[in-house]
């Protein structure tokens, strides 16, 4: 072989193995470059990040439950009905003092503590600790010898004035009874002398006590609602005492609303 001829196979084999070399390396220079736009992204490395999203959305979504149901607890507790009082236990509401009779009724038992008002208005219910009672009764003593009181109003909810309940109420000139008194005991308004004007409305009052109105104001005048209460009051009163049939004896319906 010639000098010519070998130096002719040595360019092209010099050729060939540049050539070789130049691809090499723009394939390197593509594949570097696809990395560097994120158009080939490792699949293990795409489902590694949608795994930690997946579960980074499942969380909150639990969490965001969670949520949920505490508010929902949250809204359907409720509050313990109240409980009564048991029978015998005192209340006192502004001026006065209460006992409690039964689940749903009180008895008035008078001015508490040093209390003192001139206008007796005794309620027809009170309300203590979410519980409400009826204010039924009057009890024994219970205004005895109050000199300031010059006016009682009784509502309706009262069936009995207690025994010697305003004795002695020696300023006392006007007293009305509403609708639901059955009984007016012993010595209630004894020695009121000032006492003028009684009115019961009440149609149902069953029984005046011997001495209830005794040693009242002379001019007493007791306005009632039916012939059978007058009848009853003036075997019982002072022969002094004027018994008027004043008013019709309430319905059933008219009752429930004074």
């Amino acid at each position: 072989m010639t000098k010519f001829k070998k130096l002719s196979i040595a360019k092209r084999l010099f050729a060939m193995a540049l050539a070789a070399t130049m691809a090499f390396s723009f394939s390197t220079v593509q594949l570097f470059a696809a990395g560097e736009e994120g158009t080939d992204v490792p699949s293990e490395i795409t489902t590694t990040a949608t795994t930690e999203e997946t579960a980074t959305t499942t969380t909150a979504t639990t969490e965001d439950t969670s949520a949920t149901t505490t508010t929902t607890e949250a809204a359907t507790t409720t509050t313990p009905a109240a409980e009564p009082k048991p029978v015998g236990t005192l209340i006192t509401q502004g001026s006065y003092e209460y006992k409690v009779t039964s689940t749903n009724t009180v008895s008035l038992m008078g001015f508490a503590g040093n209390a003192e008002e001139t206008y007796v208005k005794v309620k027809n219910r009170i309300t203590y600790d979410g519980v409400t009672y009826d204010v039924t009764r009057i009890d024994t003593k219970a205004f005895m010898k109050e000199s300031s009181i010059t006016k009682v109003l009784i509502r309706k909810n009262v069936t009995d004035i207690g025994r010697r309940a305003f004795f002695q109420c020696t300023n006392l000139k006007t007293v009305n009874i509403k609708t639901g008194a059955k009984v007016i005991r012993k010595c209630a308004f004894k020695g009121c002398k000032a006492l003028r004007v009684v009115n019961i409305k009440s149609g149902v009052l069953e029984d005046v006590k011997s001495n209830a109105f005794k040693n009242t104001n002379t001019n007493l005048v007791i306005n009632v609602a039916t012939k059978n209460i007058k009848k009853m009051m003036k075997a019982t009163v002072p022969s002094y005492v004027i018994v008027n049939k004043a008013f019709d004896a309430p319905s059933t319906s008219t009752s429930t609303t004074n």
